[in-house]
């Protein structure tokens, strides 16, 4: 497998499809922020990368180093800042400045699960572009338009499996990148089903950060699934868990309708009441320090819960993880992953005894390519059974082949709808190397 280090040298800022290489000794900046949130902009800047010898002495070379290096990523904030007052995006971009502190050739950006507005995600990329002036930078992304060209074009796209470089080239040779992200296998074609009436609606469907809930995750989500219908839904969590008693933990508002009735699904006791039902292969779940530092998993109503009783740092930015975690059954309330067989025993139940409304996020995370071809079996009986049906997964291309719809998420909004033959994998991986697409 080719490494980083092969990447040509005239490239600088490098799109990377598939995930994030896995390399060691080059800085990597996460998705979850990893500033010191009671500690300065400058002393986050130059943290790991100064000596603290004689530290309160040399404040003043500090503070010019740390202010040297924020001007080159374009943040404009003294060094005696506290990060505490920084929103999401200015803490990124302090994270870029200290890893450019460290004199790198490469930085990694994990850029997959940025929930950005339009205007937070210009001032994102801006920085990028202005760290590939110092550096190499690759940026893992579901979709190139989520590279925003603002000040710069990225030179190269390249293709990532399993942590490892597979090749690169460049973003003009389309159907070369169609065909790395396809495959040689492409999903088959999705069958064709009778549809009925619209069961669910959403209009307006908005849903905050479980802590921080001036922080939207989602907003301004209206759609409607038939009976019968196989939505698809590409890095959505958020919207599936809101509309399941709002069990993400943020408040939920918008309209929500059932059979052209509204309804109340604020709690999971009446989303199930209203036979909305939800599982999945992954709970999402939130990393938190309770049990002696060690990082312990909750779910997004335990977290919420906890914030309000102020046992953990409402500051800090927390963000769902799909992974499951083996400390899951030490915290009251925290959900816990069903086995492949229990899973399929109730979506054969659920079709037997059809719910109104299924969602399933990850539902075939993990699993053999024979428990994939079981799995999409027992979710074509649920839409054969009249039931609309919602599916979510990280990597859209598990949608392809029995979803009807696919809608995508960029930032906060569900941005994308692909109907058809754009409803494939050919069209998906189309969809992901356009770059003229609005968030």
């Amino acid at each position: 497998m080719p490494r980083v280090g092969d990447l040509p040298e005239g490239a600088r800022l490098i799109a990377v499809l598939g995930g994030l290489p896995e390399e060691a000794g080059i800085p990597v900046l996460g998705a979850e922020s990893q500033l010191l949130p009671f500690q300065s902009v400058g002393d986050n800047v130059l943290l790991g990368s100064e000596s603290s010898s004689g530290f309160f002495l040399r404040r003043g070379p500090l503070d010019r180093r740390a202010a040297e290096l924020l001007a080159q990523v374009g943040l404009a904030v003294p060094p005696s800042t506290p990060a505490l007052d920084l929103d999401a995006v200015d803490r990124r971009i302090v994270e870029l400045a200290r890893a450019l502190a460290r004199k790198p050739e490469t930085v990694l950006v994990d850029d997959r699960q940025s929930r950005f507005t339009a205007g937070e995600s210009d001032r994102w990329s801006n920085a990028l572009a202005r760290t590939a002036d110092h550096a190499r930078v690759l940026v893992a992304v579901d979709g190139l338009a989520d590279l925003r060209q603002v000040s710069r074009p990225f030179d190269l796209v390249a293709i990532a499996h399993g942590g490892d470089l597979v090749t690169w080239t460049a973003p003009e040779d389309a159907q070369e990148l169609i065909g790395l992200l396809v495959g040689e296998n492409p999903s088959a074609p999705r069958p064709v089903r009778l549809l009925g009436p619209v069961v669910l609606e959403l209009e307006n469907v908005a849903v905050s950060h479980p802590v921080r809930q001036d922080r939207l995750v989602v907003e301004n989500v209206t759609l409607s699934v038939r009976g019968g219908e196989i939505v698809g839904l590409g890095g959505a969590q958020d919207l599936v868990l809101g509309i399941f008693g709002a069990s993400t933990g943020g408040t939920v508002s918008g309209t929500v309708r059932l059979d052209g009735q509204s309804v109340d699904l604020s709690t999971v006791d009446r989303a199930i009441a209203a036979r909305v039902l939800f599982i999945s292969e992954h709970p999402p779940t939130y990393d938190v320090g309770l049990i002696g530092g060690i990082p312990t998993s909750v779910s997004g109503t335990s977290l919420a819960r906890l914030a309000r009783l102020g046992i953990i740092d409402k500051r800090r930015e927390y963000l769902p993880r799909r992974a499951p975690s083996m400390l899951l059954d030490a915290i009251p309330g925290a959900p816990s992953r069903p086995s492949t067989a229990d899973m399929n025993q109730v979506l054969a139940g659920w079709a037997a005894q059809p719910p109104r409304v299924a969602l399933l996020t990850e539902p075939f995370s993990g699993l053999s390519p024979a428990e994939v071809e079981e799995r999409r079996e027992l979710i074509g009986n649920l839409a054969g059974a009249g039931v609309a049906v919602i599916l979510e997964a990280s990597d859209a291309m598990q949608l392809v082949g029995l979803s009807d719809r696919i809608l995508l998420q960029a930032g906060t909004r569900l941005s994308t709808e692909l109907v058809g033959d754009d409803a494939t994998a050919q069209g998906l991986a189309a969809h992901r190397l356009r770059t003229d697409l609005q968030r």
